[in-house]
């Protein structure tokens, strides 16, 4: 079959490989139809390897070249014999956390996420959604609604990333938000925001083509940190108080900062974003306002079946002014990865298909 493997930094290869096999009762066999490119994979391209292994995985036991391919939907073409959550011909999503399961503590408190040992399938071995076929364990596979389009729910992943980040940050129906950054994460943040019925949202983007992006999505006030003074703006919307959350998207030092004084007194500063430096701040903001500063990574697989739910329920609207262009597997470096290093502000979200016949 056909996949796309990372062998190295600006090194990947559109290959044939084994068929993978149903080996174990609980195993469903899909053929992804979509997948996303994610800036982690993008991170492995330009700088890696980075989750992706160079020696053998914990888990999979796999190293480089591994698949590629985590933001993906599919079709079930089998199961095995002990799975009854989907059957053959289900459009499905897939949670793609690897993880141990029990024999580490977050596992054990159901915080598959952090495990101590993960890893992504699509990154550190097991497969990808960059290929033919892939097995996924049946508790990590998701069926689709039927009348949403394949290509719409390879993007249950990356809001399934917000989603967590918001449910974990407690953010409650009434309040106000701050995102600061709106690519594909701060949109997907904007549209999880929307669906926990926030009364105002606030971005703050420095791109324009980026900002005429976020216009689209219903929010309520567009800042330029280049032009505007957006603490000062953010509490000037909010009676001067500050915002309840805000939600960095972008990871760099100004937008940290931005971000914890934009915040109201008890107001949580929470970083989404993954950073390549350390940052810094003066632990006194957090002190003497009693403001929390949270993090979160990927997400856990009910954040998938409340992502599915919210779409269901209308919750989740215009998500698919996400997908700004769809490429054939074999032009996801040529076609993908370029535009999304050299034009990326043109774009929120590119996904590729290993069928050609679904291009138009």
């Amino acid at each position: 079959m056909k996949a796309l493997r990372y062998y190295g930094p600006h090194d990947v290869r559109l290959d044939i490989v084994s068929e993978p096999r149903i080996t174990n009762p609980n195993d469903v066999l899909i053929s992804p139809q979509w997948c996303g490119i994610c800036g982690t994979d993008l991170h492995e391209f330009l700088d890696g390897p980075i989750f992706c292994p160079v020696k053998p995985h914990p888990l999979t036991h796999e190293a480089v070249p591994v698949i590629m391919g985590h933001e993906f939907s599919g079709i079930v073409k089998a199961v095995g014999s002990s799975v009854s959550s989907v059957q053959p011909g289900d459009h499905v999503c897939v949670e793609p956390s690897i993880r141990c399961g029990t024999d580490c503590p977050q596992c054990r408190e159901g915080r598959t996420n952090c495990c101590s040992h993960g890893g992504f399938f699509g990154l550190s071995g097991w497969g990808g959604g960059l290929s033919d076929l892939v097995v996924i364990p049946s508790e990590q596979v998701f069926k689709l609604p039927e009348d949403l389009p394949l290509e719409v729910g390879a993007l249950v992943e990356p809001l399934s990333v917000a989603w967590h980040a918001v449910r974990l940050s407690g953010f409650k129906a009434g309040q106000t938000a701050l995102v600061l950054g709106s690519g594909p994460i701060g949109i997907a943040t904007i549209l999880a925001l929307q669906a926990h019925d926030a009364a105002k949202i606030i971005v703050s983007e420095p791109a324009n083509i980026r900002r005429k992006q976020a216009a689209e999505f219903g929010i309520h006030a567009l800042l330029n940190p280049q032009v505007d003074d957006v603490v000062a703006k953010t509490r000037e919307m909010t009676g001067g108080d500050g915002v309840d959350v805000s939600y960095d998207c972008s990871g760099v030092q100004a937008t940290f900062t931005t971000g914890l004084h934009a915040v109201k007194s008890g107001g949580i500063a929470f970083n989404i974003a993954i950073w390549g430096k350390p940052c810094t701040y003066n632990p006194n903001e957090c002190l003497l306002m009693e403001k929390k500063i949270m993090g979160s990574i990927g997400y856990v697989g009910q954040d998938f079946a409340d992502v599915i739910k919210a779409i269901e329920q209308g919750k989740i609207k215009n998500f698919e002014k996400m997908i700004t262009a769809k490429l054939p597997i074999a032009e996801t470096v040529s076609g993908g990865f370029s535009r999304l290093i050299h034009h990326k502000d043109d774009h929120i979200k590119i996904i590729c298909t290993p069928h050609p016949e679904l291009l138009p």
